[in-house]
């Protein structure tokens, strides 16, 4: 791997994160905080001048990357980044060093962790936390197409299509064409969803920081408290619309385009059965509100966290379960994701088939493919890999002087990227009330979630360890 293939890329992000500090620092007037401006443009200069002469230096220098490679620079890319974003949280005052690059990283990985509510922020501030999170879902996505369905052609967990086609043997000549795929799903996306908004009543700020935010499934909202109490029952509804489309892999809309059969998408009907599941059990534990209960559950599904009005999870256990499943592959989601645990499931059937006739044979199938057993046992291998970094982090959190309960409760949101569930599941305590040693455990569990755990170990070895 030359250094080209890492610092180019690189160099090339860290402007992108000077651009989007150059915009913030556009609207900072345009909400009447003129003195918030220079701060912006204090972080765009310090991000561009290390991008653009990286750019500069690397110029003309032909770049590629294998999968491997490309973990490495997705590493890389999560680990610095946020060095530059966290910069306005910093210099405005509102959060101390360790809380700024907290809050930085909580955001790009659509964690949706917050150390401040919204109401004791600037709008500059809160439109900041959206756009990085809206940048940060794009970047997932990114990963999961150009990285990921490289890295699982064996596996169909990532949907077989020409949005998703890629060269394992150098990722980088994919990533121009995938980016700009994408990036148009994903723009639609979200303007579709702010236009809506609009029309819903919603003021242009609003409007504007719940859909990015809803979109990337990082649960941001420009003010505290339930959706339906602050924004009505229709802004709500078409929150839930963009969590579901930023749930499911990209690659539906790029499909169904094509082939309206690709709504039977087993991903969909799991999505579709976790939410009625713990939904029903939300109705189980309070049967007033039975609608709200429904949407809630959905709203952890997608592990964006937003509620309707706001109360603590009726069953905090099995919100917390769900939460660690996730949505889709090739989404903007958290957790093991929706095509591993079907894959399990129906690997588990045709064990069972075996041993009810021995002399039997059944292939593991999905969406029409045959899955190989070197496949399922990689499967195995990541969901036994994200539970020990489940316990082994939870037990490390202890360290800092947490109980048990919220150490668990608080590594699982990060491991998810599910940051409002700790609210949610852990009777009213937050990540405010968390110390400054217990932060960097959390940013590195929500690094760990967002590169799904053995990707991360991957990316190590690729950087550090490999000759």
């Amino acid at each position: 791997m030359s250094p080209a293939a890492l610092f180019r890329p690189l160099g090339a992000l860290w402007v992108l994160v000077a651009l989007i500090a150059l915009l913030a620092a556009v609207c900072a007037p345009a909400v009447e905080e003129w003195h918030l401006a220079p701060f912006f443009i204090t972080t765009a200069g310090l991000a561009f001048v290390p991008g653009a002469l990286v750019l500069a230096a690397t110029r003309g220098i032909q770049v590629g990357a294998s999968a491997l490679d490309a973990l490495g620079l997705a590493l890389l890319a999560w680990v610095t980044t946020p060095a530059f974003a966290a910069l306005p949280f910093w210099l405005t005052g509102y959060f101390g060093p360790m809380d700024a690059l907290f809050e930085a990283y909580s955001a790009l990985t659509t964690t949706g962790a917050t150390l401040l509510p919204a109401d004791e922020l600037p709008r500059s501030l809160i439109f900041w936390r959206a756009v990085l999170a809206w940048l940060g879902g794009y970047a997932t996505l990114l990963l999961a197409i150009a990285v990921f369905a490289a890295l699982d052609r064996d596996v169909p967990a990532i949907r077989k299509s020409a949005l998703l086609t890629v060269r394992p043997d150098n990722i980088l000549s994919h990533l121009p064409v995938a980016a700009r795929r994408v990036g148009l799903v994903y723009a639609v996306l979200t303007a579709v969803t702010w236009l809506l908004l609009l029309f819903a009543g919603n003021g242009f700020f609003d409007a504007t920081v719940l859909a990015m935010s809803a979109i990337s499934t990082s649960g941001y909202a420009p003010v505290d408290g339930g959706l339906a109490t602050n924004f009505g029952t229709v802004s709500m509804l078409i929150v839930a619309l963009a969590c579901l489309a930023g749930s499911v892999n990209i690659a539906l809309f790029w499909d169904v385009l094509r082939d309206r059969g690709v709504l039977r998408d087993p991903d969909l009907a799991g999505i579709a059965a976790l939410v009625i599941g713990l939904g029903g059990l939300y109705v189980i534990a309070d049967t007033s509100h039975i609608p709200s209960h429904f949407i809630d559950a959905f709203f952890v599904v997608s592990t964006s966290g937003y509620t309707v009005s706001a109360p603590a999870s009726p069953v905090p256990v099995a919100a917390v379960f769900v939460a660690l499943v996730g949505g889709a592959a090739a989404s903007t989601t958290g957790g093991v994701k929706i095509s591993r645990i079907l894959l399990l499931w129906r690997r588990m059937g045709s064990e069972l088939a075996v041993l009810t006739d021995p002399s039997s044979l059944v292939p593991v199938t999905f969406r029409g493919r045959s899955v190989h057993d070197t496949a399922l046992i990689g499967i195995w291998a990541y969901v036994l890999g994200f539970l020990a970094c489940l316990g082994i982090g939870a037990l490390v959190l202890t360290l800092t002087g947490l109980d048990f309960q919220t150490a668990f409760l608080a590594n699982a949101a990060a491991l998810a990227n599910a940051g409002p569930l700790l609210h949610e599941t852990n009777a009213g305590h937050g990540w405010d009330e968390l110390a400054d040693n217990a932060k960097p455990i959390l940013i590195s569990a929500m690094i760990l979630g967002r590169l799904e755990v053995l990707a991360a170990v991957a990316a190590i070895w690729a950087l550090f360890i490999r000759k």
